[in-house]
């Protein structure tokens, strides 16, 4: 599923235009990202948890050329799926 799909499911759901779905779909997303980037969890009820963990600094490596490559410190977003999700029941 790719986000057209989405913007098709809101118009057929909710009864709205493309215009006002692609805006519904964007707004979401967009709130999504500046939530992880103030480093807020996002909890969305029956689908999961989103929230940001730090990462830490180290030495991987290359797997063509076994060169050592550094892993910048920073921030990476983890999802934890909610139950029903995890038990393979999603559309229940």
């Amino acid at each position: 599923m790719v986000k057209a799909d989405l913007v098709d499911r809101a118009m057929e759901a909710a009864n709205l235009k493309s215009s006002a779905a692609q805006d519904a779909v964007e707004a979401l997303f967009e709130s999504v990202a500046s939530a992880l980037a103030r480093g807020d969890r996002v909890v969305l009820r029956r689908f999961g948890v989103f929230r940001t963990r730090p990462r830490r600094t180290g030495v991987a490596r290359n797997p063509r050329t076994n060169e050592p490559a550094g892993i910048p410190r920073g921030r990476v977003v983890r999802f934890r799926p909610a139950t029903n999700l995890r038990s393979g029941a999603a559309g229940s």
